[in-house]
């Protein structure tokens, strides 16, 4: 039975690829000189340890040497690009609060990173602040630790747990290293700005019983700021705000401002006409940054030591400390609305008018936010010699996440009303001031309300895990081996702005950071695994999990406490008809609680750009440079959270085949379908938008949207989490390797294609499936190719990565401004040389046809107007790396 193991695990090593039979050559060596033993190992998709690399779930595996030749900067960056990541994932950008800006997650068959589970070594990563525990910060592990990165693409909810709805990542480090380590990179954008550098240290040493490996790894990159990316100076540009340094007003008969004031400040246009008509309106993209400077610096250090001959001690210790500066435009004031009486002395009108301001004269809104990460693992792993061997292990985590976040340069609302109704102050300027005096007392008005915004979000998890797995039968034709295991999590969440920010009173908090959360949860989980293997190469998995969630949250929005349990079982199967053919299949029932953050978060004020498609359609013949442009108007949003939440259900199913076709070819197809019911989704403004248009049009959904009583534009919106009734996606994977060995160098080439098919969304019982495949943001295509040449100490690298066309959804969505998006390709290259000195050289260039990213919209341009989770935005990218190993 040992050779037919050992047989088993070559033949699917080879089917794999040249990257895993690499991994299991040591074991198969070891195999052969030893008729006694087999080397067993931990295959992410299975809890079972075992010999065979593949099992019924499909996995993709990334080397170092993947991560080195790819280019990419960061493991956020790699993950990204991944075909299976179908939409692209969350990468940290300005404009966005509670540290938003400082993280990165993924987003696996685009169903949210709160379905990805990601895993370090085989256990949970520490979830963010951010995310309420719900995701983690790719960002935070250093590049120069991993060691590969397994990506699970198929639901293991039974397996590992809520979280692993769309698959799981884990990301394995090294352990076995001896000596030292040095490498330092340096990256330059043609963009300006962006320049980066990264410098990292790695050592490790390993005795008779144990082993210990540490690594140091510091990043800085530069901001670049938004209007360096996007097409300001173009003239269809429209994204202007009414909220500007030179005050609007409102009254019965439409909006006014000083013209001459407007004439005289920086990045402002006027559209005021001669009698004082129209708006002076703000270009606060000249201002922005896109993508924050940051400082990262990250530790991490994995031991293990063998206390007896059966008993092993392991631990992991890894902190993260990430500061970010981002830059927004100067504080509008707008959280709530500004007046001004009509018997002010320096009132306008003889009306009250509502003033639309921009806290400028004070300063951009700069706003620090530090995220400090630690994760403390310690455990045991053992056997005992009952039966058929016993392995058993326990394991203690600690994991804490905190964020601080430091907003400058904020506006008190009910001091500056104050300021306001004082007669003290000429807003607009009716006495005819020079421009340097109106300004100078302008900045006097704001500094009276002048605001500096602190916002802590802290999430701590303790985890007590054991497992015990064993052979349960081995007849020589016929093996069953099982695990069983439990689980016990406490989890502590908070979110606490300053008290002004949270009673809602003070103005440009960045969305997010005016909160006040009190949280936690208790987790119980029990599972099981079960593997057989039969005759002919036949094996079969059964995997079942219950875990209950208790939890309750505390927040301005008052107290609730709520219970989610459920069992998930999941079935495996595979089978080898011929030594290079195997065939795969699983089915398996997910479910997954909803976060703290989805349920108890605070409602927090933005203003995102939307067009009023409702209004403007029951009001033809509207100014197109007004409130019913194209490119449309900065609308006040609360968004929040929804206690009312009920938990997600749904399967997951996967078939498909792994073959080694001919010699140094191997192919792997695998389908996948995905149904969601009770999918907890946020709905954003333009859902709202084309909903009230479905449910009668202007003023038909009132809970949402918000309108004046006077003009029925809109005051307010309110978005959130909701349930919705149904989500559902499938589609297909195709993975081609192929190795080619000659006499002037070696030749390795990898294809990843990943195709939706369909992405349907039932938002209620009474709506009909709203399928988003194939339209903007949602393409259908996605893959990546990399071919690799070497020879002897040379090596030369093309990767290119593919986004496929998408449709404009100008029918489905009602409108007639959005483009169709053409195919993208962006294209890396990388040589590299390995000096005698055992020094490594790399030169490399990302986006090396300065490929642009396509624009959302059809005849104008538009602030952030493309979706820069799926393509680059800074343009062709120059790098130097440096290694350096003793």
């Amino acid at each position: 039975m040992l050779n037919n193991k050992v047989s088993k695990a070559v033949r699917l090593a080879i089917a794999f690829g040249a990257v895993s039979t690499a991994a299991f050559s040591a074991s198969s060596f070891a195999a052969e000189e030893s008729a006694d033993k087999v080397e067993r190992i931990q295959v992410t998709g299975s809890r079972i340890k075992q010999v065979d690399l593949e099992n019924s779930s499909p996995v993709t595996v990334i080397t170092a040497a993947d991560i080195n030749l790819s280019g990419e900067p960061s493991v956020g960056d790699v993950l990204n690009n991944l075909s299976s990541n179908s939409f692209g994932s969350w990468t940290g950008v300005s404009g966005y609060g509670a540290g938003s800006s400082a993280t990165s997650s993924i987003n696996l068959r685009g169903l949210g990173s709160d379905a990805t589970l990601v895993l370090l070594d085989g256990r949970r990563m520490p979830g963010t602040s951010t995310s309420s525990g719900a995701s983690a910060d790719t960002s935070l592990i250093p590049m120069a630790i991993v060691e590969r990165i397994e990506i699970l693409r198929d639901g293991a909810s039974a397996v590992y747990g809520s979280a692993a709805v769309a698959g799981v990542i884990n990301i394995i480090t090294k352990k076995d290293f001896d000596g030292l380590n040095l490498k330092y990179e340096f990256n330059q954008p043609s963009v300006d700005g962006g320049d980066s550098s990264t410098f990292s240290v790695s050592s490790g040493f390993t005795a008779e019983k144990g082993n210990i490996v540490f690594t140091f790894e510091h990043s800085e990159s530069d901001a670049i700021y938004d209007r360096d990316i996007w097409a300001l100076d173009d003239e269809t540009y429209g994204a202007y705000s009414s909220y500007s340094p030179v005050s609007n007003y409102l009254d019965s008969t439409g909006y006014h401002a000083n013209s001459d004031l407007c004439d005289a400040e920086p990045n402002t246009v006027n559209t005021i006409d001669a009698d004082g008509n129209g708006r002076c309106t703000y270009s606060y993209g000249e201002v922005t940054k896109f993508y924050p400077d940051t400082n990262k610096n990250s530790f991490l250090s994995n031991f293990t030591y063998e206390l007896t001959d059966n008993i092993r001690f392991i631990g992991r210790a890894m902190a993260s400390f990430n500061e970010t500066d981002a830059r927004y435009a100067g504080t509008p004031v707008s959280t709530t609305p500004i007046y001004m009486s009509a018997d002010n002395q320096y009132s306008p009108s003889d009306e009250d008018v509502r003033i639309f301001t921009r806290a400028v004269p004070i300063g951009n809104r700069d706003t620090t936010t530090e995220v400090t990460t630690t994760d403390i693992l310690v455990g045991l792993e053992g056997f005992t010699d009952l039966g058929n061997g016993l392995d058993w292990e326990v394991n203690f985590q600690n994991s804490v996440s905190k964020t601080n976040s430091f907003g400058k340069n904020l506006v008190n609302d009910v001091a500056f009303q104050a300021a306001i109704d004082t007669g003290e102050y000429d807003v607009f300027n009716v006495s005819g001031m020079s421009y340097d005096d109106w300004s100078t007392s302008m900045g006097e008005l704001y500094q009276e309300a002048n605001h500096t915004g602190t916002y802590e979000g802290r999430y701590e998890s303790k985890q007590i895990d054991g497992l015990i797995s064993t052979t349960l039968l081995d007849d020589g034709e016929f093996i069953v081996a099982g695990v069983v295991g439990g689980e016990f999590e406490q989890i502590d969440f908070t979110q606490i702005s300053d008290p002004e920010s949270a009673n809602g009173f003070i103005s440009g908090g960045s969305g997010g950071d005016d909160v006040y959360v009190y949280a936690d949860r208790d987790r119980t989980a029990a599972y099981f695994e079960v593997q057989a293997s039969f005759p002919h190469d036949v094996d079969l998995t059964v995997a079942g999990r219950y875990e209950k969630y208790e939890q309750s949250g505390t927040t301005n929005l008052g107290k609730k406490s709520t219970t989610f349990d459920k069992f998930v079982p999941k079935v495996g199967l595979t089978w080898r008809p011929t030594d290079t053919l195997l065939l795969r299949g699983s089915w398996g029932e997910s479910f997954r609680a909803p976060n703290m953050g989805e349920m108890f978060q605070s409602y927090a004020l933005s203003f995102p750009t939307v067009r009023d498609t409702a209004w403007c359609s029951a009001n033809p013949g509207q100014e197109t440079d007004g409130y019913c442009a194209d490119a449309g108007e900065q609308v006040a949003t609360w968004f929040g959270g929804n206690t009312e939440l009920q938990a997600e259900t749904g399967d997951s199913t996967t078939v498909g085949f792994v073959w080694d076709a001919v010699e140094n070819l191997s192919l792997e197809l695998t389908y996948y379908s995905i149904n969601y019911d009770d999918k907890i989704d946020s709905v954003d403004n333009s859902e709202l938008l084309r909903l009230e248009i479905e449910q009668g049009g202007l003023n038909s959904t009132p809970n949402a949207i918000e309108r004046s009583a006077d003009t029925g534009k809109i005051d307010y919106m309110y978005t959130g989490y909701v349930n919705k009734s149904s989500l559902s996606t499938d589609g297909i994977d195709f993975t081609a390797r192929y190795r080619f060995d000659t006499d002037f160098g070696n030749f390795t080439s990898t294809l990843n294609v990943s195709r939706v098919l369909s992405f349907e969304e039932v938002a209620d019982s009474e709506s009909d499936a709203f399928d988003y495949a194939g339209l903007q943001d949602y393409p259908e295509w996605k893959s990546d190719l990399a071919v690799n040449y070497a020879y002897e100490d040379f090596s030369a690298t093309w990767t290119m990565f593919y986004v496929g066309t998408q449709d404009s959804g100008n029918e489905e969505y009602g409108v007639d401004y959005y483009a169709d998006i053409p195919s993208y390709f962006k294209h890396n290259v990388q040589v590299s040389y390995v000096a005698p000195t055992n020094t490594k050289i790399a030169l490399g260039v990302n986006n090396l046809f300065d490929k642009a990213a396509p624009s959302f919209y059809d005849g104008f341009r538009d602030y952030r107007d493309s979706n820069w989770s799926l393509y680059d935005q800074t343009g062709r990218s120059l790098y130097l790396r440096l290694e350096q190993s003793f």
